[in-house]
């Protein structure tokens, strides 16, 4: 979407205090830099400079003075000239060093844009001045209140009803920010949508970082008139970026997509096809080491499926097992990719990734399903139902009265399985990327593509298991996963996982299973108690498709190519910089 900026920007410079000293100054002598503690009002994304003078005991070493700013992404140092960036709002820290020796203050930088949207009239926003009129005032619908979502989600709807309203105002602040977007209505099915493009999500992520923000919207018309104002909502965002990828099931497509967070304005990229896989009819379920470098695939009817393990960068195939009547379902690779658990045999059945080597007997461990590792390898949790083996077949795609178990993983074996829950059927068991928690789901009725799977959590050492209800207010909430970061937002450590649900995304009904994602509170879980966050869709998705198994990985890993030829490379991909990545869409 094309945007049209609205009024000239205006540069604003003030300085504050006159110095700060390193750590260990002491009396008048030391490092010192001015300005301290600056602010910098920037208009309209134009750019904002300030000069900085640093002093050595009386001695100006400005020219000799190395500078730099904690936040890159809030500006640049020519010399001691810092600039700032379009994105640029926020507080960072500025250093100065010297001799060894080092200075620091904090710098803020506080935006005003006005943004006004094609179509809308260029003096929209003197249109918003009339007398308050409820009959105007939109009701937000999406995204939820109190939503906490990753600075790089680079894309969000804001959706909501417009009531008698034609023309919106859409305002963002923080105590850094204040943004006002001016936009016609979209139309959704019976409201409106809009979704601000790449350049103002990123000033969105600088001014959110480790902190809230207060959106609301207002309405009137081309015409002016009255004014109708939304209830305020509130969006928040971690202080680390999502990085890693996510390896899902295209149903629609019968492949396994994937989605890297550190590329921007990209959608999910087939991965492995039916094609790549030999022109088979589905390539399925699927697991991935947690670096990223090793996954297993099932292909074809899960009967249990034919199992192939591959090297994620260059796609080849390291061993497969199974084939009609034979195989493995589901799996489980080791964080460093170096074992597979299959489940074989209706059981933990051992392997050695690179070679397919058996480790242990077919099975290790009987009756033991959908597995996972511990992020140290040290255990691993899996389901036990009901006997699903008849004269030698073992039917694994689903489990019934299931609980849940853990066994030690002793480097090339198991030991005895201890029960860690139990009472109804619960599947899909995953451990969180610290080792103290399982994820996993929980139905009345068998498990696979339950209506009624609620997403559970419990302590790895057992206990009463946590109801997500902020996340089973529908149920149907499918193979939940962990992401394998943990990141902080305020004096909270987040952790962050994904399901795949049928609900609505807003105003939009949905059929499909899509990909939804959730941050969790450890410290509220450890206190028993669900942290209340509500789940957000992810946007790299197609939302007429259905999408199941969300696994992350902590890098997503990329073929190696040739510029010249572009060899190495898939037809969606381009050689960029050495690396096969997804064409620019």
């Amino acid at each position: 979407m094309t945007m049209r900026w609205g009024y000239v920007g205006l540069l604003c410079l003030l300085w504050v205090g006159c110095g700060h000293r390193s750590k260990g100054d002491n009396g008048g002598s030391g490092l010192t830099m001015t300005p301290a503690d600056a602010e910098l009002s920037v208009m309209n994304g134009q750019p904002a400079s300030l000069i900085y003078q640093v002093m050595l005991d009386g001695t100006d070493v400005t020219l000799k003075s190395t500078f730099s700013v904690d936040n890159t992404g809030m500006g640049t140092f020519s010399g001691a000239i810092f600039t700032t960036l379009p994105a640029a709002v926020g507080k960072t820290v500025v250093h100065a060093t010297v001799n060894g020796q080092t200075a620091a203050t904090s710098l803020t930088v506080r935006a005003t844009t006005v943004i006004v949207a094609d179509g809308a009239p260029a003096n929209s926003p003197s249109l918003f001045g009339g007398a308050d009129d409820p009959s105007r005032a939109p009701e937000a619908v999406y995204p939820p209140e109190g939503a906490l979502v990753p600075p790089n989600l680079n894309q969000l709807e804001f959706q909501f009803k417009p009531a008698g309203a034609t023309l919106f105002e859409l305002a963002i602040a923080s105590v850094a920010l204040d943004l006002r977007i001016y936009f016609l209505c979209h139309p959704l099915s019976s409201g409106c949508t809009f979704s601000p493009d790449g350049a103002t999500w990123k000033l969105l992520g600088q001014a959110g970082r480790n902190g809230t923000l207060t959106w609301t919207l207002r309405g009137s018309s081309a015409q002016g008139g009255g004014v109708g104002k939304s209830a305020a909502q509130h969006l928040s965002f971690p202080a680390e970026e999502m990085a890693g990828g996510i390896y899902y099931w295209a149903a629609a497509a019968g492949g396994i997509y994937r989605y890297d967070f550190g590329l921007n304005g990209q959608s999910g990229e087939p991965f492995y096809t039916p094609k790549q896989a030999g022109g088979g009819s589905c390539v399925g379920c699927h697991t991935l080491s947690r670096d990223g470098k090793r996954i297993a695939v099932g292909i074809d009817a899960p009967t249990p499926s034919k199992m192939r393990a591959l090297d994620v960068a260059t796609r080849t195939k390291l061993f497969e097992v199974g084939g009609f009547m034979g195989g493995s379902n589901y799996e489980a690779l080791s964080s460093d990719g170096k074992w597979l658990i299959t489940t074989e045999g209706g059981g933990l059945t051992l392997r050695d990734t690179a070679t397919g080597k058996l480790a242990t007997a077919v099975p290790a461990v009987d009756n033991a399903n959908m597995p996972d590792f511990s992020p140290d390898g040290s255990q691993v949790v899996f389901s036990r139902g009901d006997s699903n083996c008849t004269l030698g077949f073992c039917m694994t795609l689903s489990v019934k009265n299931a609980g849940l178990w853990v066994t030690a993983f002793t480097g090339n074996g198991f030991g005895a399985p201890q029960s860690l829950v139990t009472g109804g059927n619960n599947y899909y068991p995953s451990f969180s990327p610290d080792g103290k928690f399982v994820l996993f789901n929980r139905s009345t009725g068998d498990s696979y593509d339950s209506p009624s799977a609620t997403v559970m959590i419990v302590s790895a050492t057992g206990g009463s298991p946590i109801d997500l209800a902020s996340v089973n207010t529908k149920t149907g909430n499918s193979w939940p996963k962990w992401s394998p970061f943990v990141h902080h937002f305020g004096t909270s450590t987040i952790l962050w996982l994904t399901f795949s649900s049928r609900r609505n995304l807003g105003l939009r009904a949905n059929s499909k299973a899509q990909l939804w994602m959730v941050p969790v509170d450890v410290e509220t879980l450890a206190q028993g108690k669900d942290p209340g966050y509500p789940p957000f869709w992810l946007p790299f998705q197609d939302p007429s498709t259905g999408n199941h198994i969300a696994q992350w990985v902590a890098k997503v890993e990329r073929a190696p190519c040739s510029q010249i030829d572009q060899s190495g490379c898939m037809p969606n991909e381009d050689c960029v910089d050495g690396m096969c990545v997804p064409k620019i869409q």
